[in-house]
């Protein structure tokens, strides 16, 4: 070997101390990395999961939402109905006078008893009252009182019939109901009596 290549000959160094801090801190380095990757990872795997759970539950509402709607699709028109509902009982509540009419009534009590059928497929549900019956405020409508001597809030009188649609008021029953008659006041009387001589 000459001399230059001796010179250009790669020497054997010693590794100096700083090197194996340098790689130390390298490690440390790359070890808070991965810490910090996992962390991302689990703060974005939990906010998938979030997500997800929150979709789950609003696939829940908007179906909850489409069911109750197509349930109660048809309440305004049954609202349109009653009308027509009220003409037929009026209607059907009248005795006919010669055979012809009757023929008639008997096709219209068909037609109408049809009709009902439908729509208490469609979940209308009729609320008839009775004369006799307590009353009951979610379903009925006092538009009456009739004084009475026997219990207070008996049904008197049923003017029309009420309709539900499931669990939906479309209209209450319009009914007259008892109550005590007032005592009248023997001043009042008196005083009457009074003004009646003068």
């Amino acid at each position: 070997m000459s001399e230059k290549e001796v010179k250009n000959a790669p020497t054997e160094e010693k590794e100096p101390e700083n090197t194996k801090a340098s790689f130390k801190r390298k490690l440390e380095k790359k070890e808070e990395e991965i810490k910090k990757a996992q962390a991302d990872m689990e703060y974005w795997k939990n906010q998938y999961y979030k997500a997800y759970a929150d979709m789950a539950n609003l696939r829940k509402d908007i179906e909850k939402d489409y069911q109750e709607n197509k349930k109660y699709r048809i309440e305004g028109f049954v609202d349109n109905l009653v009308v027509i509902l009220d003409a037929f009982d009026i209607a059907l509540k009248t005795e006919p006078k010669n055979e012809e009419t009757k023929n008639y009534l008997v096709g219209f009590r068909y037609v109408y008893s049809q009709f009902l059928e439908l729509l208490k497929e469609e979940g209308v549900n009729i609320i008839e009252p009775k004369v006799g019956d307590k009353f009951d405020e979610k379903t009925m409508h006092a538009v009456e009182t009739i004084d009475d001597e026997g219990d207070e809030n008996i049904v008197k009188v049923v003017s029309a019939k009420g309709y539900k649609l499931y669990d939906h008021l479309i209209r209450a029953a319009m009914v007259a109901t008892s109550k005590h008659p007032t005592p009248k006041d023997e001043n009042q009387e008196s005083d009457k009596t009074e003004e009646n001589i003068a």
